[in-house]
């Protein structure tokens, strides 16, 4: 039998992989139980900021450098760091080859850098 807490981290994992899937993830998106340490609000918002800005600036000449940057963390190896792509992708049970894929996604379309995700469910900061 899954505790709360099991349950809880499965519905947020199911949240962000849906956001992810819809191209709609923003940091204020993030699943945040009230449980969740500052560490994880942290490392989600790490996590979100990077595939964000990849997103919805890919292809942009003004983003170029920080799109490398954010795309080499996304491509590395390294796992030592605490909040290295792979540790952060083990946190919240994310396949990293799968985030690699969507991110893929993003920066070969065709429209890349030219798109910017609208949702109604966005909130002001």
């Amino acid at each position: 039998m899954q505790s709360r807490t099991e349950t809880r981290q499965e519905s947020d994992l199911a949240m962000l992989e849906l956001l992810m899937a819809r191209g709609e993830i923003v940091p204020a998106q993030m699943p945040s139980a009230s449980n969740w340490t500052a560490e994880r609000r942290l490392a989600a918002s790490i996590l979100a900021g990077a595939l964000v800005e990849i997103r919805d600036h890919a292809g942009e000449r003004k983003y170029r450098r920080k799109i490398r940057e954010d795309v080499e963390w996304i491509g590395s190896a390294e796992a030592e760091w605490p909040f290295s792509f792979l540790r952060l992708c083990e946190l919240f049970g994310l396949d990293p080859a799968w985030v690699r894929g969507i991110v893929r996604l993003w920066l070969d379309a065709p429209n890349a850098g030219a798109r910017r995700a609208f949702s109604t469910f966005r909130q002001a900061a």
